[in-house]
């Protein structure tokens, strides 16, 4: 039986693209941040939109996944998982989680609302997001090369 279904698995998955797609588009939002501080004219940049967007349809995204997760709880770690690295993964991903929540609210406050400390926020959450990146990726690799417990499997739309 497969511990994550396919909607988890898909919304994962469009979830890394579109973080993804928010750092390579880092730079235009932050050009038009500090135009706008300046008061400089804007006018528009698709790249901007694109990252703008991205965010609110990152903040959607992980509320289905939440939802899921409420509704259907946390899969089970592999066979042969730790208590302590259990509960590892778990807070891992209640960061990851709350992380990606965060920096959408606050990227939103800040280009919607104009709110400075706001985008303080989502600029320190894009630093905590990459380190939480670094840490799953490198965890899933440690599964599949040195554990060998097939836990990338669990996220492959292939069985």
């Amino acid at each position: 039986m497969r511990p994550y279904s396919q909607t988890q698995i898909i919304l994962h998955w469009v979830v890394t693209l579109l973080v993804a797609a928010q750092f390579v588009l880092n730079d235009a939002i932050g050009e038009a941040w500090n135009a706008f501080r300046k008061g400089a004219e804007m006018g528009f940049d698709p790249l901007v939109a694109a990252h703008v967007f991205g965010g609110i349809a990152i903040l959607a995204l992980m509320t289905w996944r939440l939802v899921i997760r409420v509704r259907q709880g946390a899969v089970e770690p592999v066979a042969g998982t730790s208590p302590r690295m259990a509960q590892i993964m778990h807070l891992g991903h209640i960061a990851f989680y709350g992380a990606l929540v965060l920096a959408s609210l606050s990227g939103m406050a800040t280009w919607f609302g104009e709110v400075e400390a706001a985008g303080d926020v989502h600029e320190l959450l894009t630093t905590v997001i990459l380190i939480l990146v670094g840490g799953h990726v490198a965890a899933a690799l440690y599964h599949q090369f040195w554990l060998k417990d097939g836990l990338i499997r669990r996220m492959s739309l292939r069985e």
